[in-house]
């Protein structure tokens, strides 16, 4: 279950297994709709190979077809399970001829059978895909494609993109431990360093105010009369405009006096100002026009600071990887939160196991959300 606004679509994940689609909708099987099988489940596997994720052995009976004609390989949930690609290979070209022949496992090469590259429809199978399945299938196993590409090459699939890297996941830091009977004086402490500061901060500001309010009042030094005490200018004469002369200040010093009193009030101790800490599971999301290096590249690479905006929680079960506006941004869990510029975000939420998730989000400045995801609800029995 996802929340967030707006939500692009709900995918499903209610279908059949190809052996139930062969049995009882067997003119739906035609060479787009294998090919479709082909390049989905290469796909997946591809992802599963880099994450180092197990899947089921592929057959009839574990590779889906979803309600959207959407093919997926049904997960597996044994850590242990041994895989071999050029294996996976055989057997996924296995369950296309099976669609085809209705022979689990093959009895024979496609090429040269009677009806066989006649397809539903009347469209018939190409010399090419043909050649592709009977080569997966071959007796002799140097004739076989070993890898996903060999496959790709073979059956002329371009690869949508890159599969995700393998990345190992940071755990979290442990907590301290403490050796003390009772917390209790700690947090005392805490209180009172709280306090401390805040009360060292308002004195710093009430001196700031302070002095910037008698900067300001002797700015005008228009009715400012300076007298001159005895013995600080010798004999006065009878006239009074000597003995009372306006001096102004200049305003060269007087702005040098006012960016010289300014920091000191401001920072007394002279000490410079400490960083706010930074939330190691938290991401900082640029806007969409400010990402400019190819997607699919990690995010640590090419991360920009971004404008304050909206802020989403994660909550993704058991795991998915993130990403936002093209651009990697790992694994959550450890991720926890996005903080996204202001403005549109396409967030896209992949586990090998289960179809897909995107949304598009419009981050509104000072806004929160949470996204919530759970994979385990959309798991097939």
């Amino acid at each position: 279950m996802m929340t967030s606004t707006p939500v692009t679509q709900q995918q499903q994940t209610d279908g059949r297994t190809v052996r139930e689609v062969v049995e009882f909708n067997q003119e739906l099987v035609n060479e787009v709709w294998c090919r479709r099988i082909f390049r989905q489940i290469l796909q997946s596997l591809e992802l599963q190979y880099a994450m180092q994720m197990p899947h089921r052995p592929i057959s009839p009976d574990t590779v889906l077809v979803l309600d959207s004609g959407d093919p997926m390989l049904l997960p597996s949930l044994e850590v242990g399970t041994a895989w071999s690609e050029a294996g996976d290979m055989h057997d996924l070209a296995a369950v296309v001829h099976y669609a085809i022949t209705r022979e689990y496992p093959p009895a024979g090469p496609l090429q040269g059978r009677p009806g066989a590259t006649q397809g539903n429809g009347g469209d018939d199978y190409s010399d090419s895909f043909i050649t592709a399945v009977d080569r997966c299938l071959s007796p002799d196993p140097q004739q076989r494609p070993r890898t996903i590409d060999e496959l790709r090459n073979l059956l002329g699939i371009v690869p949508l993109g890159p599969a995700v890297p393998a990345q190992p996941l940071s755990p979290p830091p442990e907590p301290a431990v403490s050796f003390l009977k009772d917390p209790a004086p700690v947090a005392e402490k805490d209180g009172m360093k709280r306090w401390l500061l805040l009360a060292g901060a308002a004195t710093v500001l009430m001196i700031a105010l302070g002095a910037l309010f008698a900067l300001l009042h002797g700015a005008d030094t228009r009715d400012n009369v300076v007298l001159a005490l005895p013995g600080d200018a010798g004999p006065v004469s009878g006239s009074p405009e000597l003995a009372a002369t306006p001096q102004p200040m200049a305003p060269a010093a007087e702005a040098a006096s006012t960016d010289s009193a300014l920091p000191a009030a401001t920072n007394p101790s002279g000490l410079p100002p400490t960083p706010a800490p930074a939330d190691p599971y938290a991401a900082a999301i640029p806007p969409a026009a400010a990402v400019l290096a190819t997607p699919g590249q990690p995010a640590a690479s090419r991360r920009l600071p971004a404008a304050a905006g909206a802020s989403y929680k994660l909550v993704i079960k058991p795991w998915g990887m993130v990403q936002v506006n093209g651009v990697d941004y790992g694994a959550s869990p450890p991720l926890k939160r996005l903080n996204l510029a202001p403005g549109q975000h396409t967030i896209r939420i992949v586990n090998p196991n289960f179809p897909e998730h995107s949304i598009t989000v419009n981050a509104v400045k000072g806004a929160s959300s949470v996204i919530e995801m759970d994979f385990t609800e959309e798991e097939v029995e």
